[in-house]
């Protein structure tokens, strides 16, 4: 019994340190603002990393590609989710106007919020 103890406890740990809530809404924010074509919001969803990547607002208007590649947000579900170092990775099934997107979100607590700090889309096969 007291093998199976340690791996729960550490599963348990792994598994408290993601705010399952409150990546949900980032990302439910994020649709919304991009849907909008709110670019002043997203860059409040950034980290200050990413926002400097582009400054000025530049990095929140690069996602308008987003929209130009798949259309407007329709709706979508979590697919997997996991942390690592702080970082939390979200597996999103999103679905678009022009058919499903696999998008992946790196999220990470900045000034007490979720933020975004990567992100890639690929139309699901």
């Amino acid at each position: 019994m007291k093998r199976w103890l340690a791996p729960v406890v550490l599963l348990l740990a792994a598994c408290s340190s993601v705010d399952e809530p409150a990546s949900e809404a980032v990302i439910d924010k994020f649709h919304g603002a991009l849907n909008r074509q709110d670019w002043a919001a997203i860059d409040g969803l950034l980290t200050q990393s990413t926002r400097n990547l582009r400054p000025g607002g530049g990095t929140a208007r690069s996602f308008r590609n987003i929209t130009a590649r798949h259309g407007k947000y329709l709706g979508g579900e979590l697919a997997g989710m996991e942390a690592d170092g702080g970082i939390i990775t979200v597996a999103w099934a999103a679905r678009y106007d022009r058919g499903p997107v696999s998008e992946l979100f790196m999220l990470k607590s900045e000034g007490g919020a979720v933020k975004i700090d990567g992100y890639t889309d690929n139309p699901a096969l």
